[in-house]
């Protein structure tokens, strides 16, 4: 690793800490009150845990009982009974690559049948976090029982902390921020396990916890993007790997990639890849956006690289998943940096599927650099409309869903100023909120997730389930919240959590990843 890779990673860190201090700075109430405004319902229950920055929610079916698994940077995961928020049996656990010691989470956890659909599901998440020092990052894999099922420990190259530090081990292995995805990525009709780390490596991981064979890919920096996988070529079900990571000099690259892997003969290849002139710290989502019909990944850059590396900066990009070649229209302009990941659906008016994303605002009126935008954009990349929410986000991903049973789906999204809904047809604030006043004024730098509980009575039905409430540089208590939808949706929602599913693929519509 070069001295230069070093600086980038620690450079980021050290931005992400302080934000942090921003944040708090901007928001002294930023642990927020559950209660929702005059027109959105109240919550059903709450629950607190430790502090809660990135890591989004996932809802699952967990031993026939529909389930929220959340995670912190306590370093602990989460399962509780969506009804009652009360944990099921095994959980909480500790998430630990080092004996006696969970590392804090950033990472979403994602819900797979790794052994099939007629066993039960597995829960995995990575481990480690920038916010947090001195802790190993890593992955583990859960059984449905709380029991674990392995281990992965990623490889210490630098000291991911310290502004100061040099290439070369520190003694603690690199983090996990990246969300693994769940698919078939060889196309044997197995499931891969796939994510990327600080280490500079793309990893692809067995059921077992063993690596998938040609892995791990050396990147030679820093990935933070998560991946997605969609099926665009190879055997029938074989998917490719679409993910960002940073450039520091890989053929010249300054800035980021981003990557299309396919596993041929053995090895993953690199069927194309795009330099831009800035980090690609943003997640890939993939979807049919335009009258082409072909799948389109849809991506956004960062802020790790200053002047004089600025023209890949403030942008959304879009290229077609075969080809690699950039979609008419696009780039787009952005306001500023765009960390999270696309949301891709229909908007209402629509009849193809719109691009739904949020921006930190650096050249914004108003509040400037303490706001955020959220915008919405075809899939020939004009702008339907754009709102600009109180709170620095470059962090929160939108979700879409019908709110209001209309049959027309709407936008929810979180800033560190809090909750927002936000109209599909225009992007104006719903049920009574405004920029001002969001649903409520909890901490959001992840995603909300939206889902029908099954059941009977108050508590089943459509939810809408938030963790909240930090970095702990803002908060040191997390919040676990449950909110009744306002009205059942009238369509299903298309995008209705952190990577479209609890497999985080990705991909628009995607299924559960069942084997």
């Amino acid at each position: 690793m070069s001295a230069r890779m070093g600086a980038r990673a620690t450079s980021a860190s050290t931005a992400l800490v302080g934000l942090a201090t921003l944040l708090a700075a901007l928001l002294p109430t930023a642990a927020g009150a559950a209660a929702g405004t005059g027109g959105f319902p109240q919550p059903l229950w709450s629950d607190t845990a430790g502090p809660v920055a990135l890591s989004s929610p996932t809802v699952a079916t967990i031993d026939g009982v529909s389930a929220v698994v959340f995670a912190s940077e306590n370093g602990y995961l989460n399962v509780v009974d969506a009804t009652t928020g009360l944990p099921l049996p095994g959980w909480p656990e500790p998430v630990e690559l080092a004996p006696g010691v969970p590392s804090a989470i950033e990472s979403s956890p994602t819900v797979a049948y790794l052994d099939g659909p007629d066993h039960p599901p597995s829960i995995i998440v990575g481990a480690g976090s920038t916010y947090v020092a001195q802790q190993h990052g890593g992955l583990v894999a859960f059984r449905a029982d709380g029991q674990v099922r392995f281990t992965f420990h990623t490889m210490d190259v630098y000291n991911e902390w310290s502004g100061n530090s040099r290439p070369g081990p520190d003694g603690y292995d690199e983090a996990v921020f990246s969300t693994p995805a769940v698919g078939d990525i060889t196309g044997d009709g197995r499931l891969s396990i796939v994510f990327g780390s600080y280490d500079h490596h793309l990893y692809a991981l067995r059921p077992n916890g063993k690596l998938v064979r040609g892995f791990p890919v050396d990147t030679e920096d820093t990935i933070w993007s998560s991946p997605a996988l969609h099926h665009v070529r190879g055997k029938k079900r074989q998917e490719d790997i679409f993910i960002g990571g940073d450039g520091s000099g890989k053929q010249r690259c300054f800035g980021g990639f981003v990557y299309d892997f396919s596993y041929r003969d053995g090895a993953p290849r690199v069927i194309w890849q795009h330099c831009e002139t800035q980090t690609i710290w943003s997640s890939p989502a993939v979807g049919a956006i335009n009258a082409t019909g072909n799948p389109i990944v849809v991506v956004g850059t960062g802020f790790g690289e200053t002047p004089p590396y600025l023209p890949g900066s403030n942008r959304l990009y879009a290229y077609y998943a075969r080809s690699g070649k950039r979609v008419p229209g696009w780039p787009v302009r952005t306001a500023g940096p765009t960390f999270g990941s696309p949301a891709i659906g229909l908007l209402p008016g629509g009849t193809e599927p719109a691009v739904v994303d949020t921006s930190w605002c650096l050249s914004c009126a108003g509040q400037g650099i303490g706001s955020s935008v959220v915008y919405a954009y075809t899939g020939r990349g004009r702008l339907l409309w754009s709102e600009q929410l109180a709170g620095a986000n470059d962090f929160s991903s939108p979700v879409l869903a019908d709110l209001t049973g209309s049959g027309v789906n709407d936008v929810v999204v979180g800033s560190s100023a809090g909750l927002y809904a936000l109209s599909g047809v225009d992007g104006s604030f719903m049920f009574q909120a405004s920029e001002a006043a969001p649903i409520n004024t909890c901490s959001d730098q992840n995603s909300v997730v939206v889902a029908d509980v099954a059941g009977s009575g108050p508590a089943s039905g459509w939810h809408l389930f938030e963790s909240c409430g930090g970095p702990r540089q803002v908060n040191q208590i997390g919040r676990l919240i449950d909110y009744p939808l306002p009205a059942a949706p009238a369509v299903a929602p298309p995008w209705p959590e952190w990577r479209g599913g609890p497999a985080h693929s990705g991909v628009a519509n995607a299924p559960f990843a069942r084997g």
